[in-house]
């Protein structure tokens, strides 16, 4: 696995974002310093990044984060962004985008698309021209639904710039829970945090992991499997998801790699007398 990161420095304040985590004592989660939590300034820090995987001969990039040059004025930092160096650390990675086949969005948030596309003489053209861009069949006609109301909403923006073109292009293949992405990496249902999250479960050489999106934005949730963001369109739906997450993950001994954690970028779940807690044993490429 490499990661490729686009934003190392995204910090959201810890109460607003995570309502119910004043249930955690949250002085005593020294651990989760200084990667995931500023306690100081009272706010969470999160990471926007692509992982990549090679997996039965197949290049595959999950979530395209945020890209260059697109309109986000509703946050700081994103808004008509240039110079990122994205793409040039992908290729020291020793991938160029045409070497790409399969490039798969775990939902449609404006942090989950934005290097599907880049701009060439003013229009939006796929930034990796020979793969398969896998959506969701029910997240898309979900976000293509709300954004045809004329929902002012910074991801119907992303969906017209990000994700409208690959559709046009005829790059995009509508997938469904299941799905076999390629030997061995298989999709599967995260609901709650948008209608059709997806994530992908990979068995490799006995060993297993799950790339889960935004089914876990911090290791508090780990730690409190009910603490859902603000953001989450069904928040009973989602933590019931990270319960079945975390219980599976500290049975089988399967790695966590969530789409926004710091430091060492995933995480292994231990589980004692009922209690979740994250173990960061993980080293990625």
């Amino acid at each position: 696995m490499d990661v490729i990161v686009d934003d190392d420095g995204f910090e959201l304040p810890v109460a607003p974002f995570l309502p119910g985590s004043d249930g955690i004592d949250l002085a005593a989660q020294v651990g989760l310093q200084p990667d995931f939590l500023d306690l100081a300034r009272g706010v969470i820090k999160l990471a926007v990044q692509s992982f990549v995987v090679r997996v039965g001969g197949r290049t595959i990039v999950i979530d395209t984060c945020v890209g260059e040059h697109k309109a986000r004025p509703e946050i700081q930092g994103w808004d008509r962004r240039d110079g990122t160096g994205f793409l040039g650390r992908l290729a020291a990675t020793g991938i160029a985008p045409a070497d790409v086949d399969v490039v798969f969005c775990t939902h449609l948030h404006v942090d989950h698309v934005g290097w599907n596309t880049r701009g060439v003489d003013g229009r939006w053209v796929p930034t990796f021209p020979s793969a398969r861009y896998l959506f969701g069949r029910r997240e898309l006609a979900d976000w293509t639904a709300r954004c045809a109301t004329g929902a002012p909403s910074v991801h119907c923006r992303a969906l017209a710039d990000s994700v409208t073109p690959i559709v046009e292009a005829g790059l995009a293949d509508l997938v469904d829970d299941g799905y076999e992405v390629a030997a061995g990496a298989v999709l599967l249902p995260l609901p709650g945090h948008t209608a059709g999250q997806m994530g992908l479960r990979l068995e490799r050489g006995g060993e297993g992991a799950v790339f889960c999106g935004d089914a876990v934005h911090s290791p508090l949730q780990i730690l409190d499997p009910t603490i859902s963001t603000s953001s989450c369109a069904d928040p009973a739906a989602r933590a019931q998801t990270r319960q079945d997450l975390f219980a599976e993950a500290a049975d089988g001994g399967r790695l966590l790699v969530p789409a926004h954690f710091r430091g060492p970028r995933c995480a292994h779940v231990r589980c004692t007398n009922g209690r979740f807690e994250p173990v960061f044993d993980c080293i990625p490429a």
